[in-house]
């Protein structure tokens, strides 16, 4: 009898916590972050383009990808990008590029056709991921070019490592987002 008057308040608990957001099935979205723009010191008259970036197959979906071990990968469903990964990397790229060249006339792939920038970046990321409360590691292949000519003035292969901050995934985009930072800092010494 005591079990039978226990049953629906049992579920009324359980009915209360899904509604109040005690779910644990939550999803949470994420997005890269570019540096402190307040860091430009001087604003030149370089034009750059960005892109195209390329990402291979397995960064190509919502989820984030960590790495288990060196042949295995963990997509996470509850922790997924706010947006296309690969527009968040080209856009936090070209906000770098703005900042640590100082330039304002800088422009995403595919550019306008009347931007005509003095350098373009194309980028190939190899790898974006690591373990969570770990390291980040990000390998790209990057070309420094000018628009019309099909010889690149720079072809730079990067390999950026990075320590998270915490266990979380929070922990981890903000390493991913470092490890961009610091790609961008690279390409900037192209530009120069």
């Amino acid at each position: 009898m005591k079990s039978l008057l226990l049953l629906p308040l049992l579920l009324l608990l359980t009915a209360c916590s899904s509604i109040g957001g005690g779910s644990s099935d939550t999803t949470h979205f994420y997005s890269l972050s570019s540096i402190d723009e307040s860091k430009t010191i001087v604003i030149g008259k370089l034009k750059l383009g960005i892109g195209p970036v390329r990402l291979p197959n397995y960064l190509k979906r919502p989820q984030i990808v960590t790495r288990i071990n060196h042949n295995e990968l963990k997509v996470a469903e509850p922790h997924q990008w706010a947006g296309s990964l690969k527009e968040e990397i080209t856009q936090v790229l070209t906000d770098n590029l703005s900042t640590l060249v100082g330039t304002e006339q800088i422009e995403k792939y595919p550019w306008k056709r009347h931007y005509k920038p003095d350098y373009r970046i194309r980028v190939l990321i190899e790898q974006l991921d690591g373990e969570l409360g770990k390291v980040v590691t990000l390998k790209a292949r990057w070309w420094l070019g000018t628009p019309h000519s099909k010889v690149d003035l720079l072809a730079h292969k990067s390999l950026i490592k990075v320590k998270t901050k915490g266990a979380g995934y929070n922990s981890y985009v903000a390493a991913q987002s470092r490890a961009i930072y610091k790609l961008s800092q690279e390409m900037a010494k192209g530009t120069k």
